[in-house]
């Protein structure tokens, strides 16, 4: 695939996480997906079915206020990078701040993503499982 094409899975995986569309999102991630979250709670998750368990989670724990606003979309022949503003409300509290996703694309799919926060992510971690 080439880099629209790579683009364009990432960029229907944040959108059918906003849309809460959970089996559109798991169509695009592949089934043996590295997925590495800077968040103690999370570490590295392996398998589809394991990012589709901290998606949910994730969803249950925030009531479906977790959102997901990408801001930019940047391409090259080995990853797609995703800007990525979010925000939640947990237990009468507000969370919101950036990440950076980097994306490794495979036949049409998300073979491996590493996530990076410009918030703390001991503090994230807290908000979410706290």
């Amino acid at each position: 695939m080439g880099l629209n094409e790579d683009r364009e899975v990432v960029r229907r995986l944040y959108e059918a996480r906003q849309h809460a569309d959970l089996e559109a999102a798991a169509t695009l991630i592949a089934e043996d997906v590295v997925w590495h979250e800077p968040y103690e709670y999370l570490g590295t998750l392996n398998g589809r079915a394991a990012v589709m368990d901290a998606i949910r989670q994730s969803m249950v724990e925030t009531e479906g206020t977790f959102k997901l606003e990408v801001t930019d979309l940047l391409a090259s022949d080995l990853h797609v990078v995703a800007l990525v503003d979010f925000s939640a409300a947990r237990h009468g509290g507000d969370m919101s701040g950036r990440e950076i996703g980097v994306f490794r694309v495979q036949e049409g799919r998300i073979a491996e993503v590493w996530f990076y926060t410009a918030e703390d992510p001991d503090a994230v971690s807290e908000f979410m499982r706290g």
